[in-house]
């Protein structure tokens, strides 16, 4: 059985080159685990071509939404090139996982919700549904390791204080309920790794590849403090130095302090927006000045903050406009991003569009999680800003607060 993964390209990065898309290497190393030896990758990142000829039985495509649309013309022309035309294809991802409508017409499965379950299924030949959603898995520890050896590893250049750093997601799902958060994939049930599970990965990548830095991916890695503590023991014996994302509302000096203490250089923090009646607005389930405080505390312990804002959420004006140049004039971040606001598919806010003061235009080719600078669109616009009203704001906070 010849299994092709394929990674469509991500056009809205600056750089593709940047980190590895783990879903489809922790499929692979599944597939592993039960004797399916014979996979490859097809990296189409940074304009690489899509080779004359290729032999598989089961290609498998990954999707988030702004990639969905390259990824239905890269499927026929993989097929076109295909030796085996009675191959299956498969997709999943994000995006599918929200609307698994959308690719119905074109795929053979679609795969919405945790991926290798379903995927070793289809692999056998035992899934005979178009659309396949299995329940979580509850013990994630028992997932193996992401296959990073299927990979040129070393071409994906990332770095934290100057060295080079490996990407490591330790949980899956997330328990909050933002209402512009479209966790589609991995769910809204929180499942952990064990400390000792990830204390494995990461001596992996130190050991096998070098690594002496970590980004943790994980939505929320502080959101349970007695794991974070344990955590923390484990990372400290590696002697390895780590970036991630906390909440505000789930660190206090303890567990900061802690995490400096393990290698914690640098935190991400969700601010979203500098208005609390934004932030009501859209479930984020935090106050302003708990923010005010989580930055400050990381700052007094000695770890960095990059914070994450949204502009052009619902019920967004002037004011609350304002509420945020004066939120980051105030606090004085280390960095940050400010993100266009993007409604999703799955999330709370496009499935209920009516309920909030926000209008969009769905086109996929201009949804980004993280654009190119000069290139910003806005889908999005409220009852008293326009989209370009929306870039402009968007552009100037950026040339205002943003260090050079």
């Amino acid at each position: 059985m010849k299994v092709l993964l394929v990674d469509p390209p991500s056009k809205f990065l600056i750089d593709e080159e940047v980190f590895p898309t783990l879903g489809l290497l922790y499929l692979s190393a599944y597939l592993k685990k039960f004797g399916y030896d014979n996979i490859s990758l097809l990296d189409l990142h940074s304009n690489r071509e899509i080779p004359n000829s290729l032999d598989a039985d089961v290609v498998g495509f990954y999707s988030n939404t702004p990639q969905f649309p390259d990824v239905l013309k890269l499927k026929e022309k993989i097929k076109l090139v295909n030796k085996n035309k009675s191959a299956v294809y498969v997709i999943g991802g994000p995006h599918v996982s929200a609307k698994p409508e959308d690719a119905t017409p074109y795929f053979d499965h679609v795969v919405c919700g945790e991926g290798e379950r379903v995927f070793l299924d289809i692999v056998e030949n035992k899934a005979t549904d178009k659309t396949l959603r299995y329940e979580y898995m509850k013990d994630i520890d028992s997932v193996p390791f992401p296959d990073r050896d299927l990979i040129d590893i070393a071409g994906y250049k990332y770095y934290i204080n100057g060295r080079l750093a490996a990407t490591v997601v330790s949980s899956r799902g997330c328990p909050f309920r933002c209402a512009f958060c479209a966790n589609n994939a991995w769910g809204k049930t929180l499942r952990l790794r064990s400390p000792e599970n990830i204390f494995e990965e990461v001596k992996l990548l130190r050991d096998k590849y070098g690594y002496k830095a970590i980004m943790f991916f994980d939505d929320t890695i502080t959101v349970n403090k007695k794991r974070m503590y344990a955590l923390c023991d484990r990372l400290k014996e590696l002697d390895i130095i780590y970036r991630c994302f906390i909440r505000s509302d789930t660190v206090d000096y303890n567990i900061l302090t802690k995490m400096k203490d393990s290698g914690c250089v640098e935190v991400g923090i969700g601010i979203e927006s500098g208005s609390q009646r934004i932030l009501d607005i859209v479930d984020k389930g935090e106050k302003v000045e708990q923010h005010m405080r989580a930055i400050k505390m990381c700052k007094d312990v000695g770890i960095r903050v990059k914070g994450f804002l949204i502009i052009g959420l619902p019920g967004e004006n002037k004011e609350s406009v304002n509420e945020t140049i004066s939120f980051l004039r105030e606090n004085k971040l280390d960095d940050f991003d400010m993100t266009i606001f993007t409604p999703y598919p799955g999330s709370k806010i496009y499935n209920n569009k009516e309920n909030y003061d926000i209008g969009f235009n769905v086109n996929y080719e201009d949804y980004w999680y993280k654009g190119k600078p000069g290139c910003y669109k806005s889908s999005v616009f409220t009852s008293t800003i326009s989209s370009d009203e929306i870039v402009k704001l968007r552009d100037y906070i950026e040339k205002e607060f943003k260090k050079k």
